[in-house]
């Protein structure tokens, strides 16, 4: 689980002049449903950024790769880079020295690697055009050890690192150093050479494991739509095989009656069964709908809205769900009377701890819906000048004081929460 996110000097949050004077910078706060609010161009998108950075790490790229682009032997895309690329990584604010950022992601271990959190940290400096993205300082430590895993300390030649690992013997001091390259995160080469400890190849390995299984949708009707092969049972980053992964749910008969009841709260649709029948001569198979009556409505003439619900449920319920996903603007397609079936699959969902949602919105409806916990768990996104700043609703005081009647979403929707920020900014409220 990620508990938490820190990013100095990446995009929006913070500037060179913050960071020489000790400050900027932003951090958030996750829960197991956390949803994020801000207006446009407040810097919400850049959170999926610094998340997608992460992610990109655990899949072994090189900087370059996860901040541009990875293609396979093949040349197909198997990576879609950092929105802007080298050039907006960081906050330059017009002055050229400032080209390296840092991020700091603090997990829970899973239960099969130990008890206790993991804190990794890696800053980066994005070069020019003669050099590329490469290490600056970065470094791992498990909560229950006394000092750092690995810490990269100082440069050893041209394109290489020295990277200091911690002896199994010593409880505080680090030693002896490696030299890895420069250019790909220590954390992702140590678990492969055969001079590093095994205790130390074994909790790199173990913070990888809770930041491997993220996903970020970005749901697109026609993809929805689009008929799937029986077995594919991974909804794609788009939608891509909605049909053949709620085929896969539908064979539990729980499952499926549950998402009947979830369609009939959804629409004004009587649905009564769920169908997939072949609609070519490949063998794909496409959702039906089926009404009492016996009217049927396939994935190609259902709602926007209705896919996109069952694209929620399908990632969630699936036979092979992620353990995080990141959705943008969460609530399009759904009409605000109906927020609180989303909210109420996602909590479901997200109960037991093994998987856990974060959504951007910009509705206020959401918010009403939501229980103590994740109200606590949601965060406010906003501009301070030119810099953007995180702020969760765990610490707006003000929040916590009004009735308890009051309608958090109503709050959101009159611009309260920009407002409180603004007042605690001026009082220079931490």
């Amino acid at each position: 689980m990620i508990q938490e996110l820190s990013m100095d000097n990446f995009k929006g949050f913070s500037s060179p002049m913050l960071i020489r004077r000790g400050g900027g910078g932003g951090r958030i706060r996750f829960g197991r449903l956390s949803l994020i609010i801000g207006t446009n161009a407040s810097g919400k998108s850049n959170i999926r950024d610094g998340l997608r950075f992460i992610h990109g790490v655990s899949r072994g790229y090189n900087l370059a790769e996860i901040i541009g682009e990875k293609y396979g032997e093949g040349g197909e895309p198997q990576w879609k880079g950092i929105r802007g690329g080298v050039r907006e990584t960081v906050t330059r604010d017009g002055n050229p020295v400032a080209k390296a950022f840092t991020f700091a992601v603090k997990t829970k271990l899973t239960a099969e690697d130990a008890s206790g959190t993991a804190r990794y940290s890696i800053t980066v400096d994005i070069g020019d055009k003669t050099k590329p993205p490469t290490i600056v300082d970065e470094s791992l430590r498990i909560s229950t050890e006394e000092a750092d895993s690995f810490r990269t300390k100082e440069q050893a030649g041209p394109g290489q690192v020295a990277v200091y690992i911690r002896r199994p013997t010593a409880k505080k001091t680090l030693g002896p150093a490696l030299t890895l390259r420069s250019d790909q995160p220590a954390l992702t080469q140590l678990p492969h050479d055969e001079r590093c400890f095994d205790a130390v190849r074994d909790q790199c390995k173990a913070f990888l494991r809770t930041i491997a299984s993220m996903r970020f949708l970005d749901l697109d009707p026609n993809s929805l739509r689009r008929p799937s092969i029986p077995g594919q049972t991974v909804l794609g980053d788009k939608g891509e095989n909605l049909s053949s992964v709620l085929q896969a749910i539908c064979r539990v008969a729980a499952s499926k009656e549950a998402l009947i009841e979830w369609t009939r709260e959804l629409t004004p649709l009587d649905v009564v069964d769920l169908k997939f029948p072949e609609v070519s001569l490949e063998g794909k198979i496409q959702l039906q709908l089926v009404e009492k009556g016996g009217r049927e409505i396939s994935a190609e003439s259902a709602s926007d809205g209705t896919l996109r619900f069952l694209a929620f449920a399908a990632a969630v319920l699936g036979t092979e769900p992620a353990r995080f996903y990141f959705f943008e603007e969460i609530e399009n397609g759904i009409h605000p009377n109906r927020a609180h079936l989303l909210i109420s699959l996602l909590r479901a969902a997200t109960r037991d701890g093994t998987i856990q949602v974060v959504g951007t919105t910009h509705s206020p409806a959401l918010l009403s819906f939501l229980d103590k916990e994740a109200l606590r768990d949601a965060s406010l996104v906003y501009r301070a000048g030119s810099v953007s700043k995180i702020r969760s609703f765990a610490d707006i005081p003000a929040l916590w004081e009004l009735p308890p009647r009051t309608r958090s979403g109503e709050l959101h929707g009159s611009g309260w929460f920009e407002n409180v920020a603004a007042f605690l900014e001026s009082e220079g409220a931490e």
